[in-house]
């Protein structure tokens, strides 16, 4: 199983500057939780150094995965069909879901399409913090529009729908929704089994990490077939609605329960209390996914 590293930057190339900051950050965290004894100070610096420092994106790989296992799980035939066109050969959902981040330094003009930082405090309105360059919320109509538009070429239509699908999950991670002027948790160090990384990595995959250990029945619950009650209650809306339920989750709980201290030192207390909300998005963004298709390319 392929494991994200724990720096995740969602603003941007990593730069060796950035790396720098963060490795810092976490050192300077380290000392004001472990200020005595200077061989375990010396130990978890050396730990925290040695960490392969990668960037993650998004919901991690792990994450998407599942999404895209609930989308496929709910798709018509047609869909499936119309998707096996469009896909080179070899390709499947779940190999190409990542697609987007693989893409992104060689495409810093989509950067900004993974996420909108919207404060915490913010209730009402998404659109003042979305760039020119469009977020997540303003991205994905346009993006539904080009893979619907049969005009355009094929490889056209693909690159709309590996984004479309990428930027469907990355609006359920609710750090890329929420922010509390910390760049969706980028700037918040945790620790969290033995794994240092910040409140945006651990969201993206430590959580979900942690919960395939613990709960080996959660991939089954998040496949299972919906009923039609549920796949209409889910589907209702579009990206500018869902923003708020991801936005709600940050506020509420990836927030609030935080430890105090930094690092954070995260506990099984907070990965418990936000189990039900990880899963939620998962299953959420995946039927969402499904819907969207079957919309677009089913019918």
């Amino acid at each position: 199983m392929a494991r994200d590293a724990g720096v995740s930057v969602h603003h941007g190339p990593l730069t060796r500057r950035k790396i720098a900051i963060l490795i810092l950050a976490q050192v300077v965290g380290a000392c004001r939780v472990f200020d005595t004894g200077k061989v375990r100070l010396v130990a978890l610096w050396l730990a925290v150094v040695a960490l392969p420092w990668q960037v993650a994106y998004g919901w991690g790989q792990e994450g998407h995965k599942l999404i895209a296992r609930v989308a496929v799980a709910h798709m018509k035939p047609k869909t499936l069909a119309a998707l096996g066109g469009l896909l080179n050969q070899g390709e499947t959902i779940e190999s190409v879901v990542s697609w987007a981040d693989r893409v992104r330094p060689q495409r810093p003009e989509t950067a900004t399409w993974h996420y909108i930082n919207i404060p915490i405090t913010e209730s009402k309105d998404w659109h003042k913090y979305c760039p020119e360059t469009d977020c997540v919320v303003s991205i994905i109509g346009k993006l539904e529009d080009r893979l619907a538009d049969r005009s355009l070429p094929r490889e056209q239509r693909r690159e709309a729908l590996l984004f479309l699908m990428h930027c469907i999950a990355d609006l359920h991670q609710p750090v890329h929704a929420g922010d509390l002027r910390d760049r969706g948790g980028n700037e918040v160090p945790t620790v969290y089994r033995n794994y240092a990384g910040n409140l945006h990595s651990l969201w993206d995959t430590g959580l979900i990490l942690g919960y395939e250990k613990t709960d080996p029945d959660l991939e089954k619950r998040l496949i299972r077939h919906a009923s039609a009650w549920e796949f209409w209650r889910t589907r209702r809306g579009k990206a500018s609605d869902w923003v708020w339920q991801s936005h709600a989750i940050s506020r509420d709980v990836a927030y609030p329960n935080l430890p105090q201290g930094r690092p954070a030192q995260i506990g099984e207390e907070y990965a418990r209390a936000a189990e039900p909300y990880v899963e939620r998005q998962l299953r959420r963004a995946g039927l969402r996914m499904a819907a969207t298709l079957n919309h677009i390319l089913g019918r």
